[in-house]
């Protein structure tokens, strides 16, 4: 008896969840054409109104001309990826074809602001009171690299072709203010590393030089001095035989450094992509920026001019 009342209770209490879960199931709306209710918020409209235009579907299937305008949004926003993750390595593109524009073109070359920075060269970020010194090189072409710092040397850097982090030199760096020898490996270096250096490995071949002297007296003449006399860049191979440095004033003179803002930005991070070894960025990086996706972008016939890079 006691067992029979156990199961009257246990059905009692099943028809009753079965009848609570039909009346939410009939609260529901179940779409036509389907068997069971289906959450409005993952079901695909019709018809969507968007910035880019009216998207039509039919069962979910978006329709040839929705498609055609979806693939060239889709195109646009990763022409859009690719110039946000770009402006690092088209900034020192720039950077290093602006010393060229006025002959530092090789390593031991280095631009030297002498009568301090003023309006004449297009820069981004330097200031008026500053005595800088700095250039590029290229250790595909020049090995491994020597940089010879001279002691009392403000802020300086050496910065990879992404504007990455190489080294610091100068106060900041190791040699804490006391000068001393920097070695630069190239990517992929297997070779000894010989003692007396700093020893700092980057990742890419062009790299970017630039080291801060400070004023004296309100003047740049002392910095200045220290830089043109004091600083030498050479090859590893050449210790016992460094060039000559060739130093240009960097004061009066006009030229730019600055990446594009127009289609030739994408022209110029491509010269980087084309340098440098395939994996001195990320593989997810790397793909974000395929040049030909852009100028599909930039010439198809199926976006108004307006809306073209």
């Amino acid at each position: 008896m006691n067992n029979l009342k156990k199961m009257s209770k246990g059905f009692l209490v099943a028809c009753m969840v079965t009848l609570f879960l039909s009346g939410i199931v009939r609260a529901q709306e179940i779409p036509k054409g389907y068997n069971t209710p289906i959450p409005p918020s993952i079901m695909t409209p019709d018809e969507v109104k968007t910035r880019i235009g009216t998207l039509e579907f039919f069962d979910g299937v978006p329709s040839k001309e929705t498609a055609a305008l979806a693939l060239e949004n889709l195109t646009f926003l990763r022409g859009v990826e690719v110039f946000l993750n770009g402006v690092p390595m088209a900034s020192i593109h720039a950077l290093v074809q602006g010393y060229k524009s006025i002959g530092v073109t090789e390593a031991h070359h280095m631009i030297v602001t002498d009568k301090l920075m003023d309006s004449n060269p297009l820069f981004l970020t330097a200031n008026t009171d500053t005595v800088y010194a700095f250039s590029s090189f290229d250790l595909e072409k020049t090995g491994p690299l020597v940089i010879e710092v001279p002691p009392g040397t403000g802020p300086g850097t050496v910065n990879d072709a992404y504007f990455r982090f190489v080294v610091d030199m100068g106060m900041p760096g190791p040699d804490r203010g006391k000068g001393g020898k920097y070695l630069i490996l190239p990517p992929g270096y297997q070779g000894e590393e010989p003692e007396g250096y700093f020893v700092a490995r980057s990742p890419s071949y062009i790299n970017l030089f630039v080291l801060r002297g400070f004023l004296v007296d309100g003047k740049p003449d002392a910095a200045a001095k220290m830089f043109s006399e004091q600083v030498h860049v050479y090859p590893l191979s050449q210790k016992d035989n460094p060039p000559k440095m060739v130093i240009t004033s960097g004061s009066g003179i006009s030229y730019n450094t600055i990446h594009a803002n127009d289609f030739t930005f994408y022209e110029e991070i491509n010269d980087v992509l084309q340098k440098e070894p395939i994996d001195f960025i990320d593989p997810e990086l790397r793909g974000y920026s395929p040049v030909s996706a852009c100028k599909r972008a930039r010439n198809s016939s199926r976006v108004p001019n307006s809306k073209r890079f």
